[in-house]
């Protein structure tokens, strides 16, 4: 019988949510994507609240300071 077919449910969906978190940090690892999310929740946030956008504002200077322009050409 083929391993696969023995790897009980459960483990098989561990297996997978592992994969996918694992993904998820190497993607976040990149502070453009990092500001990527935050522009897209800020354009998509419903509502005036201040203080999420504020958040929002705060993440992006975070991560623009981590920006890397040791190859940018001006």
């Amino acid at each position: 019988m083929h391993p696969y077919y023995t790897t009980s449910f459960a483990d098989r969906e561990m297996f997978a949510y592992n994969k996918q978190q694992a993904e998820l940090k190497r993607v976040l690892a990149q502070p453009e994507q990092r500001m990527k999310y935050a522009f897209e929740f800020l354009s998509d946030y419903i509502g005036n609240d201040e203080l999420m956008a504020a958040k929002c504002y705060d993440a992006i200077a975070k991560y623009s300071a981590q920006l890397d322009y040791s190859e940018a050409h001006f």
